[in-house]
């Protein structure tokens, strides 16, 4: 009887397991994808001759495209930021912006203008259409706006710090002027 006993409290234990990961990944609270750092760059031990054809190219500034990207998307409170791994279509800071627009975390019709990087600040400068939205936000959209933008395009660019611009003048919100650089890492 005691066999019995412990035979069943053990199926009823795995039927409401069974129930209760049905129901986080029916809610959506299932466990975000894995986000996979980029791999480490291995150095040769000795410095290697360049092939004597070989044309000099500047090494690129743009994250690597056609590659899993991270971007930072707000969370389903839109109180947070959180870290996505996805696709983006090439090596332009376009496909980044598109890769955000994608997961949602940026309106249709932005569109990056330039990325520079001085020091260690991108200056990331984005059409109207960026502005626009950020304006048409409230204070935690706004927040979610800018920070999407600066998250994501700081860890492509390997900086600590963006300084957006709007067709080349600091970003106007109507709640703040963004004429200095954000650091990356955004919380409330």
């Amino acid at each position: 009887m005691k066999k019995r006993t412990g035979v069943i409290a053990a199926i009823v234990i795995i039927v409401a397991l069974i129930a209760a990961g049905i129901y986080g990944y029916m809610t959506g609270r299932a466990k975000q994808p894995p986000v996979s750092p980029a791999p480490p760059v291995a150095e040769p031990d000795s410095p290697q001759p360049a092939a004597p054809d070989a044309p000099d190219t500047p090494a690129p500034t743009a994250p690597i495209g056609g590659q899993s990207v991270v971007v930072y998307v707000p969370d389903e409170t839109a109180e947070t930021l959180v870290p996505v791994g996805t696709q983006a279509a090439d090596t332009s800071d376009q496909a980044l912006a598109d890769a955000l627009i994608a997961s949602g975390a940026l309106p249709e019709g932005v569109q990056v203008q330039s990325a520079v990087v001085e020091g260690d600040v991108l200056r990331l400068d984005m059409n109207e259409a960026y502005g626009d939205a950020v304006r048409a936000s409230g204070t935690a959209g706004e927040a979610m706006l800018i920070y999407a933008l600066v998250d994501t395009f700081a860890q492509a660019y390997g900086v600590q710090q963006v300084l957006i611009t709007v067709e080349g003048e600091p970003l106007e919100s109507g709640h703040a002027i963004y004429d200095k650089p954000l650091k990356m890492g955004y919380t409330q």
